[in-house]
């Protein structure tokens, strides 16, 4: 339990549950009393100071529901997969009226809030399922009706969301964090369900000839090791997926060494199977971003026509904003077979710029994404990629340590051997 805030009027604002983003100031243990149940939280103390004692505020009692019908008393305040029900919830301060002033909800992140309490509030929540039942190619599947903060890494399960699909349209549906139902057999190979696009397609990424468990660091999954993304750097054209000269924006031209690499895994490993597989559409994202750090400046090619850095649009909303996006300039969208996963949707799943072994797409080794990072220092080209240590980070084009996780798209029609779940032990299997 989190109190935000003790604004000058004596009401306040309490966050149950969920990541504050401040500098926590000091933390103290809350106990309710006079109450049907007798809870213990550790509560964190931001952004000013507690005007009240803690005992002041009380909940008399919880509930919950999976139908928004019958409802349990509990002892301990869910998490985000269940919203405060602001019609039944209330607060009284003499057990008979209600405390008009005060506010009982859930944000759009899954945060619990009450807000607007006075000095003797008593609290009865109550609780229904955050989720609801969505109609997919695997099924009935529980979708998140909250949003994940993309500020922080996801290192438990955090199940699947929903996202607009900018690029298949509709609504894409993706996993996020330490999943356990996104597991796939395809082609001879375990894979890692990405998410459904907005077209039906299920997009997945390569896990290797086995089935892996979370935070294991295997070379299994690396379909290609060893390979640099481009064989040159002293242009900013070459974090194009294809290139010409000092033209980088273009959908044709001399393919990167990180696509004539992948599509020789392909043609040697898939290429039987290609009647399964969907045309995909993959983002190279060439825009250029706003300010970041030191870097700004003109697109260019080469350090004879400006020495200026800059940093791709990625930077600055991934590593800045945190908005991941499943949307992109028709200019860098390729139709593709096989290719590599986006910086954005790393970020979707769980990863950042910090180290993060639980979740799925962790394998402890370097590998490359599709997304270009930025122009730096005027001389050398860099992409994103996800490091041994799972974090979202970025690299020289170059760099010969760093490994292909090809990603491909199985068609909307795709049929399943009945009975598999998407578990490690149970995985999807396509007929």
């Amino acid at each position: 339990m989190q109190f935000e805030r003790i604004r000058k009027n004596h009401k306040r604002k309490i966050i149950i549950g969920g990541l504050i983003l401040v500098c926590i100031i000091s933390a103290i243990t809350i106990t309710t009393t006079r109450a049907k149940y007798r809870v213990a939280q550790d509560i964190s103390l931001v952004r000013g100071s507690i005007n009240y004692k803690p005992y002041d505020f009380k909940i008399m009692a919880m509930y919950k529901s999976e139908d928004k019908t019958n409802y349990t008393e509990i002892n301990e305040i869910p998490g985000k997969n269940y919203k405060i029900n602001e019609s039944r919830s209330y607060c009284t301060l003499d057990n008979i009226n209600k405390d008009g002033k005060a506010k009982t909800y859930t944000n759009k992140y899954g945060e619990h809030i009450i807000e607007s309490l006075q000095k003797t509030d008593k609290c009865y929540l109550y609780f229904d399922k955050n989720t609801e039942i969505v109609k997919t190619i695997f099924g009935n599947i529980e979708v998140n009706n909250y949003e994940p903060d993309f500020s922080q890494i996801a290192t438990e399960d955090e199940g699947i969301f929903r996202k607009e699909d900018g690029i298949y349209g509709g609504l894409s549906y993706y996993w996020r964090g330490a999943a356990t139902t996104n597991y796939l057999q395809f082609g001879g190979f375990c894979w890692r369900i990405i998410r459904i696009n907005g077209d039906g397609s299920i997009r997945i990424i390569y896990d290797g000839k086995s089935c892996h468990n979370n935070g294991i660091s295997t070379m299994d999954s690396i379909a290609k090791a060893n390979v640099g993304y481009n064989e040159s750097y002293n242009q900013s054209n070459y974090v194009g997926w294809t290139y010409e000269e000092t033209n980088q924006r273009t959908l044709f031209g001399a393919p990167s060494n990180a696509k004539t690499q992948l599509e020789s895994w392909y043609n040697s490993n898939l290429a039987s199977q290609a009647s399964k597989i969907a045309d995909g559409k993959y983002c190279n994202d060439r825009n250029v971003g706003a300010k970041y750090s030191v870097w700004s400046g003109t697109w260019v090619a080469t350090w004879s026509i400006s020495g200026t850095p800059f940093a791709y649009a990625g930077v600055d909303r991934l590593w800045n904003k945190y908005q991941p996006t499943l949307s992109c300039s028709l200019e860098d969208l390729y139709t593709l077979k096989v290719g590599l996963i986006t910086a954005d949707e790393v970020e979707l799943a769980g990863g950042k710029q910090e180290d993060n072994a639980s979740y799925y797409l962790y394998n402890g080794q370097h590998y490359w994404t599709m997304s270009p990072f930025s122009w730096n220092d005027g001389s050398r080209a860099v992409m994103f990629y996800v490091t041994n240590g799972g974090c979202l980070g970025y690299y020289s084009v170059i760099a010969g340590d760093v490994g292909l996780r090809p990603v491909i798209n199985l068609k909307a029609s795709t049929l399943f051997v009945t009975g598999g779940n998407g578990t490690q032990s149970n995985p999807y299997v396509v007929q």
